[in-house]
């Protein structure tokens, strides 16, 4: 690393909206770098080994650096470049350049005040319609995810890094004096045209109000709950209003709050996530309201009132994985009650869960177990879930619970099952729309176990939502630093994970706050931040996606059976035609709750 880097990149905290950066990882399937939230660090003055992109929109979805991105490279994107630069100058901007190995360029407006994502989405994209070859994406893709590579961030190929173009200390000065609202007043009337293009635009994809109401405010995910359905989500989160349907701002405000009273979110759940930047896109709708933080309060009341008349007016039955499925629980010759059966079926999931845990690292080692143990953990709390040791979930659902596809699911299921002196035996196979219904059993080989193993406490967990993004790994650890291992030597040997694996997984959760080290060196578990690390990865929208695509296929699956069920049975029908061409509906997943 050269000085010079290293002084491009003590500027970066001036670029940025807030003081986290987003390291590089490539994505071998999709042939391109990710800045993700799970890659996501506190910005300090060490310069990443990797490529880094700083994030542009600070807690309250304010952006104050605007960025064209000229995507062009050679003498043409030069060119480019000096246009782009002559138009801002003209305005009376001052501008920073930097450019690429690669050769394309960075043009930065650095703003006194701030903008929302919606402004700066406008601007980018009208800079894009004047000069084709500016890519908006940097302001396109909202207040959460907005980033972009400072000077002084390592190049993607890794030969080389982002270079000043602008001198160091005009740039320096530049960051630190900005530009006053009048320059963006300039630039507004200079993209006249294109902004009005643009809005044109935007109207014609605003859908019918009756159609957005008409779609799910929450869904309700299997081990989670009730999440806030995707596209809100994602509305709370970047704040792009139109893209998500809406007119104007007050109606997207209302429909987030809505969703959020719908999700049984509380007012100061709401104003947490406001403040600390989880909800930067529905802050960033309040900017320009009279008195946004009382505006805040009594649109609050009304989502809430909206809500409850809504719920009055309608019954609503919240159907379980197993509300139809008959769930076979055993019982003593003489009458007893329910909860007398309920409490022994408990009892005995939680004594399998024990023997579970003690033998797991070593039954189920390696890289393709860590499938399988989780998968068990799954079925665990799905049995609790139930009440039963028979659990008919389908592998769509389990699948919500492992960050797998449901093939995967069905494959681990397959190897369980057939193993000699199984964790799990099938007692029916699934059939229309049933799933296959399993029962948990103890292995024989562990019989003398049973008794000197200790009954676990506390909640089963399959896979928390935040680790469907940090991966299986860091949850293994961070369960073994929770239960009490204070060592790393001691938290990887009770996770059964390599010592590599660990140490980046430490790192990972260290970044995120969910692992503190305290100052005689013991490793300290944050469980309370799990539920805004979720939030900020977007493990919560994930799971809406997934449960939105999965209802899509369980309802392509209902209308093939219910052609077949006039005239003849429905399985008759599928062995003499086979299943639906559609790859998702494979007949290993085809069982569904």
């Amino acid at each position: 690393m050269t000085a010079g880097q290293h002084s491009a990149w003590q500027l970066a905290p001036l670029f940025a909206g807030r003081s986290r950066v987003r390291i590089g990882r490539w994505d071998g399937r999709k042939e391109k770098w990710q800045y993700s939230t799970r890659d996501e660090r506190d910005l300090t003055d060490e310069v990443p080994r990797d490529p880094a992109a700083v994030l542009l929109y600070n807690s309250h979805g304010q952006c104050r650096t605007l960025v064209a991105d000229v995507d062009v490279t050679g003498a043409e994107g030069a060119a480019l470049t000096h246009q782009v630069v002559a138009l801002l100058e003209r305005c009376g901007g001052r501008v920073v350049v930097d450019r690429s190995p690669a050769g394309k360029h960075h043009v930065y407006l650095p703003l006194r005040d701030g903008i929302t994502a919606e402004d700066a989405g406008e601007l980018a994209k009208a800079l894009a319609r004047r000069f084709p070859g500016v890519d908006p994406l940097p302001h396109t893709t909202g207040a959460i995810s907005g980033c972009i590579r400072p000077p002084g961030s390592p190049y993607k190929d890794g030969a080389g890094w982002q270079e000043l173009v602008t001198p160091l200390d005009t740039a320096r000065r530049v960051l630190l004096t900005r530009n006053g609202s009048e320059v963006l007043g300039a630039l507004r009337a200079a993209l006249g045209e294109e902004l009005a293009e643009g809005r044109r635009e935007a109207m014609e994809l605003v859908r019918p109000m009756g159609e957005l109401e008409d779609e799910a405010a929450v869904v309700d995910a299997p081990f989670i709950g009730r999440v806030m359905a995707p596209r809100l989500a994602t509305l709370a989160r970047e704040g792009l209003f139109v893209e998500a349907g809406y007119s104007d701002r007050s109606t997207a405000r209302m429909a987030v709050l809505g969703a959020a009273a719908r999700a049984g979110l509380r007012f100061e759940d709401v104003t947490a996530r406001l403040e600390d930047g989880r909800w930067a896109g529905l802050a960033s709708l309040f900017q320009n309201a009279n008195k946004p933080g009382v505006l805040i309060g009594k649109e609050w009341r009304k989502a809430c009132a909206f809500v409850a008349r809504s719920s009055n007016s309608q019954k609503s039955v919240r159907h379980c994985n197993t509300s139809e499925a008959g769930i076979v629980t055993r019982g003593a010759p003489r009458e007893r009650s329910a909860r007398e059966i309920t409490m022994d079926e408990h009892r005995f999931i939680r004594r399998w869960r024990a023997v579970l845990a003690e033998v797991e690292t070593s039954e189920l080692a390696g890289p393709r177990g860590l499938h399988a143990r989780f998968l068990l953990r799954a079925l665990g709390a799905a049995a609790h879930q139930g009440g039963s040791r028979h659990v008919e979930f389908g592998v769509r659902s389990l699948s919500l619970a492992m960050p797998v596809q449901p093939s995967t699911v069905s494959r681990v299921l397959a190897e369980l099952r057939e193993g000699e002196d199984p964790w799990l035996v099938l007692v029916r196979e699934g059939e229309g729309t049933r799933a296959d219904l399993y029962e948990l059993r103890i292995p024989q080989r562990h019989d003398e176990l049973v008794e000197q193993v200790g009954m676990p406490a506390g909640k089963i967990h399959a896979l928390r939502p935040a680790f469907r993004e940090l991966g299986v790994v860091a949850a293994l650890l961070f369960e073994a630093i929770e239960s009490g291992a204070a060592s790393m030597t001691t938290a990887r040997v009770r996770a059964g994970i390599s010592r590599s694996a660990a140490f980046e997984a430490l790192e990972l959760l260290e970044a995120w706050g969910l692992i503190v080290r305290e100052e005689t060196g013991t490793l300290r578990a944050v469980p309370k931040r799990l539920g805004e690390v979720a939030e900020r990865v977007g493990a919560a929208l994930v799971v809406g996606l997934l449960i939105e695509r999965f209802r899509s296929e369980r309802r392509k699956w209902v209308e093939y059976l219910s052609r077949h069920a006039v005239s003849e049975e429905w399985w008759a029908a599928l062995v003499r035609d086979g299943p639906p061409s559609d790859p998702a509906l494979e007949p290993a997943e085809r069982c569904v709750a």
